[in-house]
């Protein structure tokens, strides 16, 4: 029997995107299987954004709450006093002030939205990561003090954030407090130490590597070992970047501008080379056993001619499933922690369902039959 893994990407509120994906699914789920997320896929691994979507998905929501999640909350978790602090740095810096998303403001912040939206739909209240028995849940997120990344998971009673009933809310404000826009958030080791963590996406922004490797090691209720040829991986990505940048503009950046651009730099890279490689080693076993499904936000520049001599390039840049879809040449923001792309984030990721194509099964399908496929295979 096939062994299914959902992994989800990290990439702020660019969730939304994953989250639209995920209701294409979910639809095509109840049609082919009569089966709901949590029911369909064995193991949900997600980092950042990503664990949002897992632990939403492990508490039994629907894809569309997920997506209410990011358009209802948005706004509380990425607080637009920040965003404004943080677009003027340069002065902020200069008065001291802090330019970082709180974890907690009254109602606001990241631990506060996560509290009151990840509530079980069975259990009535916000579960510990041991309550959750369907499906199997891996969560990532960097351990700031041990150097090291904490694989939290639903299976292991030995593991301390097992025994210490440690809230699933907190285990994702952990996994997506992302560094150079969240605080690192604590979790409790023992009852004199706590252990900081920051957001996964450092070590693995793309857990399909991590999920794989994962349910190598668990143990099957048959007492067997699932083997590599028996794992199938359903991979949903938050979108590339596009936004070049350019040596002459980079070659005198200092230490602040680095620091507002070195995550959208760095994210990137680390998922597609996750993506790289689980693809490579799913070529000996056969091509439907893995479905990687991302998107380019922005069509890269394009070059122009006036008639009978060149001219300045012109730059423009939009995203061509919105242009495909509806014909409007729309550029999609970038940025992780603007919560007014949510609906171009939405249509663009409806597009891609409806017009996008997708490597699968060594074709280029179009994507809601490559998820189709996907499904029906296992």
């Amino acid at each position: 029997m096939t062994f299914k893994i959902l992994s989800l990407d990290g990439g702020g509120i660019r969730g939304v995107l994953s989250a639209t994906i995920l209701k294409e699914i979910e639809r095509i789920l109840s049609e082919k299987k009569g089966q709901k997320l949590h029911e369909y896929f064995d193991l949900i691994a997600g980092t950042s954004t990503g664990s949002i979507l897992a632990a939403g998905i492990a508490c039994q929501k629907k894809a569309d709450d997920l997506i209410k999640l990011y358009i209802d909350e948005g706004k509380n978790i990425f607080l637009d006093d920040i965003r404004w602090q943080r677009k003027w740095r340069w002065w902020t810096q200069a008065i001291g002030s802090d330019v970082l998303y709180p974890h907690e403001r009254g109602e606001q912040g990241l631990a506060r939205v996560l509290k009151r939206n990840l509530i079980h739909q069975k259990l009535g209240k916000s579960p510990t990561i041991a309550e959750i028995k369907q499906p199997n849940l891996l969560i990532l997120a960097y351990d700031v003090l041990s150097r090291n990344t904490t694989w939290f998971a639903n299976d292991d009673p030995e593991e301390w954030y097992y025994k210490n009933n440690i809230e699933l809310w907190k285990i994702c404000t952990a996994s997506a407090s992302a560094p150079t826009f969240f605080p690192p958030y604590e979790l409790p080791y023992n009852s004199h130490q706590s252990l900081p963590h920051i957001d996964g996406g450092v070590s693995a922004n793309n857990p399909e590597l991590a999920a794989i490797a994962h349910a190598l090691s668990m143990q099957r209720s048959d007492q067997c070992k699932t083997k590599i040829d028996e794992i199938a991986v359903l991979s949903i990505g938050t979108g590339r970047t596009t936004r070049p940048y350019t040596y002459c503009e980079i070659k005198n950046w200092g230490l602040l501008n680095w620091v507002t651009n070195i995550p959208h730099i760095f994210l990137d890279p680390s998922a597609e080379n996750s993506a790289y490689i689980t693809k490579r080693m799913f070529l000996n076993w056969g091509c439907q056993n893995y479905l990687r499904l991302n998107f380019e936000l922005n069509e890269k520049f394009e070059e122009t001619r006036e008639t009978g001599r060149l001219r300045t390039l012109l730059k423009q840049t939009y995203n061509k499933y919105i242009f495909t879809k509806d014909g409007d040449k729309i550029y999609l923001e970038e940025d992780i922690d603007d919560p007014t792309i949510c609906e171009d984030l939405k249509a663009a990721a409806q597009g891609y369902i409806k017009t996008g194509k997708v490597s699968y099964q060594g074709k280029n399908a179009p994507v809601r039959t490559a998820i189709q496929q996907f499904i029906e295979s296992h």
